[in-house]
């Protein structure tokens, strides 16, 4: 049995995400039972992304799981109770496997405790999103240092645990940074979605529409965002459109200028549905992320891009880089806000539709290599090597 459990997000939020995984690992284990646990409206999203012929293969339970803004104490105990219940409930089978699809520091120390206590533990996989005080300079109290995933990692060692980061870029920081983790963290390229994806190309046409995708958060560069529009509005005119696909966070409320976007951030998450609708129009995805969050973290956005074929401008971030050093011309890379407001300025001026539809088809190969078919093998060696 292969057990999946989403203990973190309970809505839409990585609803994409986990679709992938679980048409990946459907695609390397056909004959495999699999089980999926996450919150009742999360399932819900989860079986229409899937399809009725995958859902109809996959046996669906429900948990309440432990959403962010938990402090950690309590996301421990919970997430304990949680991995406890998942483990009685897998066989004992030695081909048996859970894996968690999101995993917070305490996440990690509670599987870490939770397998102490029992004669036999079943193979873990955890998927790390984040991976905060791993790389760089770490907090210096010793209660935050002890809640970061430095410490979760590194503690109480990792027998039976292999740990899975979205892109090989981060594994390969992570490793400079903790060498005691080679051979325990690996790489799974970040799944698509299946069932979902751009038909056709999109032609390059006024007005040119440039979007940002997710909750408009600061550290994803969204006050920036709102600035360019208001600067290239002022010069361009209706030459430009700018719209923000997602969820408008308490925290930026009070952005100055918003008034310029075609599409502002909405009050409530998005449905996925609506999402897609937002999505289809636009011309280019905009990352203008600030570095310190996204070094070691990979991108649902940039796997949207690469999904729906619209080119990306996107700050020069390791993750990211590493993506145009890999598969080529897929938009533009810049190092600083001038330089994100010139390339806006290039593309306008220019409106090279030959480069345009090149980086759009190029992005079109990059989606046939995160196909859950294409992921498969690598998923199945991964397992091998997890033994």
């Amino acid at each position: 049995m292969i057990l999946i459990c989403e203990i973190m997000f309970d809505r839409g939020a990585h609803v994409p995400f986990n679709a992938g995984v679980l048409a990946t690992i459907r695609e390397a284990f056909p004959r495999d039972e699999l089980a999926f646990y996450g919150a009742a409206a999360h399932i819900e999203q989860l079986k229409k992304q899937v399809g009725q012929a995958l859902a109809s293969s996959i046996i669906w339970n429900e948990i309440c799981p432990i959403p962010p803004g938990s402090s950690y104490g309590e996301r421990f105990f919970r997430e304990l109770k949680v991995i406890r219940y998942l483990c009685r409930k897998l066989s004992q089978c030695p081909t048996s496997r859970l894996l968690l699809t999101s995993a917070f520091p305490s996440t990690v120390l509670a599987m870490k405790v939770a397998r102490l206590f029992r004669t036999k533990n079943p193979m873990v996989q955890m998927v790390l999103h984040g991976l905060s005080g791993v790389s760089g300079r770490r907090r210096m109290h010793p209660v935050y240092r002890f809640q970061d995933m430095n410490t979760a990692l590194t503690l109480l060692g990792n027998s039976g645990i292999q740990y899975l980061v979205l892109e090989e870029s981060i594994r390969d920081r992570v490793v400079n940074s903790l060498p005691r983790l080679f051979g325990k963290i690996e790489s799974l390229d970040h799944p698509i979605s299946p069932n979902e994806g751009a038909v056709d190309v999109a032609d390059l046409s006024d007005p040119i529409r440039f979007g940002f995708l997710g909750t408009a958060l600061k550290s994803k560069g969204y006050p920036l965002f709102v600035a360019v529009a208001n600067n290239i509005t002022a010069k361009y005119g209706r030459r430009a459109e700018f719209h923000v696909i997602g969820r408008c966070p308490t925290e930026s409320k009070y952005v100055n200028g918003t008034d310029v976007l075609t599409t502002p951030p909405t009050a409530e998450q998005l449905t996925r549905e609506d999402f897609i609708r937002g999505i289809t129009p636009l011309h280019f995805i905009v990352l203008p992320y600030e570095a310190v969050s996204y070094t070691l973290a990979a991108s649902g956005v940039f796997l949207d891009a690469i999904a729906w074929q619209k080119p990306v401008i996107a700050r020069v971030i390791p993750t990211f880089q590493a993506m145009f050093e890999k598969y080529g011309d897929i938009g533009y890379l810049f190092n600083n806000d001038s330089e994100l407001m010139s390339i806006v300025e290039q593309i306008l001026q220019t409106a090279d539709i030959a480069r345009y539809r090149r980086q759009a088809l190029t992005l079109g190969d990059v989606r046939k290599s995160r196909d859950p078919a294409t992921l498969a093998t690598a998923y199945r060696e991964l397992c091998r090597m997890s033994k």
